[in-house]
């Protein structure tokens, strides 16, 4: 096994560098009104009933530095929390105490012994860190001011490779909630919690958001060091634990997931086959061994533990087995792809003829024909099987579709989902005609949705909750900083973007609202340090800035890379009319293929799809559609 030297856990502006920026004014079209504002980070502070009460203005893992100024043995108490404590029943209004229930056996305080120095003496914890947006200081020597309060942001040493802004403020405010969200778990292993008496590497947390976490962050040692802890505690049958390091075994197959989806998602973000094989041997040990349980019951009875976890209140989970057989077929696929990328053909075959034959049992086992909606007919089922793969057969795609699109607008465009339907339900809107419908639901403000973490009367949350009703239950699992359902944060990159790779391409294909809803995504920007170098990726619909029925759009594609650029239809039914780069017209309406000395054009006749094949260089496109 390898041993990889990971970044060392480091606070403040040692922690994080850059790759990407936001100031790159010359190739976006985003204006700092277009973003607005985003809530973060500013320190604000109170006296109230002789105790010193600041708020970071963000949610954190770290600790705080304070400036004391007091005589020898006088001692101090640091308290720390993610929220202040509710009003009385019909007050929304916060009191000005920390809310430390949900931090369960945490005691999540620091107690200072003052030596008495005669100018000053600054404090900071050792061998701690805490999950808090507030302190309260108790006894202070002497009173706080701003400038005697300092709270480093502590995570592994990463690097920022991905900058994704929008003229959405929702939308900007959820990115922000994730990517701070993401480091706060970022402590030499993905943790699902920094505050409370947990921190522990959940897997399933950790497979849900790996895609995320590589599109923002240059963390793929980070990843194969968590893989490499798997696999140290790998039982000879092939069994994982649900969390690691531990010993919970026999895991949910939505948890052992984490050892296929990491290393798949690893080789995706990096195409090296090298960081693939040391891991496929674990891989398809752990694949048989849910096979095993398989042969014994079949996926109409396959086990589940955790499920499609915490979904929003009053909904409740789907068909518990059909959540468990999306994991294991999702892991089948995923082995089965190892095997071409490895060229192990043996297996190839072996596992081709294994998940066409799960892939029908799923559809014969899970779907009601008199319904036509996989089993109880909620979001969660007819998303899990949407999302696989060859599971939903041609004829009736569409009305499981359609089912899916009525419940949501039934439910007044909002999700049923919990942490595993909720990661693929925005890419299956958008890969099949509701792009405009994904783009509703997660610029919703109420409850339950991204949103209402910041739009409600009782907080205002800065990374992504636990539960979806956080203020609303009760303090036993509650956390304001938890990272399984950062999920959203990948379609921001592969469909809101559309940054996507195959081995020897990058692949542009920005996903696009119609005409009648493109307020939803007027303007967008995105950065992201790729294996090629910097890929660059901003356009605008704003009639300030073109005409009605068109898009600008600019990309920057690093040297010696080869992309393929992508035009969808602004509104049903249309066609592109002329597409212009650079004030010349190289495609117009009537042509199926193009050739130019620059650019090979390609037009498909079922979708309107317009593919321009480019090569390295930075591009301005106008393309007008009627």
């Amino acid at each position: 096994m390898t041993l990889y030297q990971l970044g060392l856990l480091l606070t403040g502006e040692d922690a994080l560098h850059l790759e990407v920026t936001n100031d790159n004014q010359q190739h976006n079209y985003l204006t700092t009104e277009d973003i607005g504002e985003i809530k973060g980070a500013s320190l604000t502070a109170g006296v109230f009933t002789g105790v010193h009460t600041f708020d970071l203005g963000q949610n954190i893992a770290g600790w705080c530095r304070l400036r004391f100024l007091g005589p020898p043995g006088y001692g101090t108490y640091i308290r720390h929390g993610e929220s202040l404590v509710q009003g009385t029943v019909g007050n929304n209004q916060p009191t000005k105490n920390i809310y430390t229930e949900n931090l369960r056996e945490a005691v999540a305080s620091d107690t200072y012994i003052l030596h008495g120095d005669p100018v000053f003496e600054i404090y900071e914890p050792t061998f701690t860190y805490h999950g808090f947006r507030y302190i309260s200081v108790y006894g202070s020597p002497n009173p706080l001011a701003l400038d005697d309060v300092e709270c480093p942001f502590v995570h592994s040493e990463t690097t920022l490779k991905g900058n994704f802004t929008s003229s959405n403020p929702i939308i900007n405010q959820i990115q922000h909630n994730v990517q701070w969200g993401q480091l706060s778990n970022s402590m030499s292993l993905p943790t699902d919690c920094p505050q409370r008496n947990e921190r522990r590497g959940w897997m399933g947390d950790a497979a849900l958001t790996v895609n995320e976490a590589l599109y923002n962050f240059d963390l793929v040692k980070f990843y194969l060091n968590f893989l490499n802890l798997i696999c140290d505690v790998q039982l000879p049958d092939g069994q994982v634990p649900d969390f690691v390091p531990g010993s919970s075994y026999n895991p949910d197959p939505n948890w052992g997931t984490a050892l296929p989806t990491i290393a798949w998602q690893v080789y995706r973000h990096t195409n090296d086959s090298s960081l693939l094989e040391p891991y496929y041997d674990n891989v398809r040990a752990y694949v048989e061994y849910i096979r095993k349980g398989y042969n014994q019951t079949g996926l109409v009875n396959l086990f589940c533990k955790y499920g499609d976890w915490v979904p929003p209140p009053p909904f409740g989970q789907t068909n518990r087995a059909l959540i468990s057989s999306f994991a294991f077929l999702h892991d089948v696929n995923i082995l089965l792809n190892m095997s071409q990328v490895l060229r192990k053909t043996s297996d190839t075959a072996i596992y081709s003829a294994f998940y066409e034959q799960l892939t029908q049992e799923f559809h014969r086992v899970f779907f009601n024909n008199a319904t036509n909606t996989y089993a109880d007919g909620m979001q969660a089922a007819q998303v899990l099987a949407l999302a696989l793969p060859g599971v939903v057969p041609p004829n009736v795609r569409g009305v499981v579709v359609d089912n899916l699109v009525t419940d949501i607008s039934k439910q007044g465009n909002h999700v049923t989902t919990g942490i595993v339907s909720n990661a693929q339900i925005y890419p299956v809107l958008s890969d099949n005609g509701h792009h405009d419908l994904a783009l509703e639901v997660v610029t919703s403000i109420t409850y339950p949705s991204y949103g209402y973490m910041f739009n409600n009367p009782y907080e205002n949350a800065t990374t992504i909750w636990e539960l979806w009703n956080a203020p609303l239950t009760g303090p036993g699992m509650n956390s304001r900083n938890h990272h399984m359902y950062s999920t959203v944060g990948t379609w921001f990159y592969t469909h809101l973007a559309g940054i996507d790779f195959t081995s020897d391409a990058i692949i542009i294909r920005p996903r696009m609202a119609s005409e009648a809803k493109k307020h939803l995504m007027k303007k967008l920007d995105c950065q992201l340090s790729t294996l090629y170098g910097l890929v660059h990726v901003s356009y605008t619909r704003d009639e300030r800035d073109t005409i009605a029925n068109s898009i600008l759009l600019r990309v920057t594609i690093p040297p010696n890379a080869q992309a393929r650029i992508m035009f969808e239809p602004l509104f049903p039914g249309a066609q592109c009319k002329t597409l212009i780069e650079g004030n010349k017209i190289i495609w117009s309406s009537g042509v199926t293929i193009a050739n130019n000395q620059e650019f090979q054009i390609e037009k498909d006749l079922t979708t309107n799809l317009l593919s321009v094949h480019v090569g390295s260089g930075q591009y301005e496109f106008h393309a007008v559609w009627n």
